[in-house]
């Protein structure tokens, strides 16, 4: 089916996106660093070991959960909705985050991937091929 296509190219574009989020935080300028050393703490700033853990956990499971939906397993889709909920909290919980015009790119882009994975998990015929597994 076409949707398929779709949706599996869909799922490896948010793959590429999140490598390319990974690289382009790992190259920031200075004075990007520097900034957002003086901007408000959120929550979590006060348990960073925690909130480390947690992030590489969350991210770590992000890839596994891109690899269940592409391969039509149905927990991953349950598992996708929570992951992109916890992301929204622990982005929340963070604080305030300058980026560079290329990061803040690559996230809207991503954010907009995931809201279309999440459309097409739930809302198309593509819901009932994770009835199946």
């Amino acid at each position: 089916m076409e949707i398929e296509k779709i949706f599996k190219n869909l799922i490896l574009f948010d793959f590429a996106i999140l490598i390319l989020i990974v690289i382009s935080s790992m190259y920031q300028v200075n004075e990007t660093i520097q900034f957002n050393q003086y901007l408000k703490k959120g929550f979590l700033s006060n348990y960073e070991d925690f909130s480390r853990i947690l992030s590489l956990i969350l991210f770590f499971l992000y890839l596994l959960t891109l690899n269940l939906l592409y391969r039509f397993i149905s927990y991953g889709k349950y598992l996708y909705l929570f992951l992109i909920l916890a992301g929204l909290v622990l982005n929340f919980l963070n604080g305030s985050v300058v980026y560079t015009s290329f990061g803040s790119t690559l996230d809207q882009i991503g954010g907009i991937v995931s809201g279309a994975i999440l459309i097409l998990l739930y809302y198309s015929p593509i819901r009932y091929n994770f009835d199946k597994n």
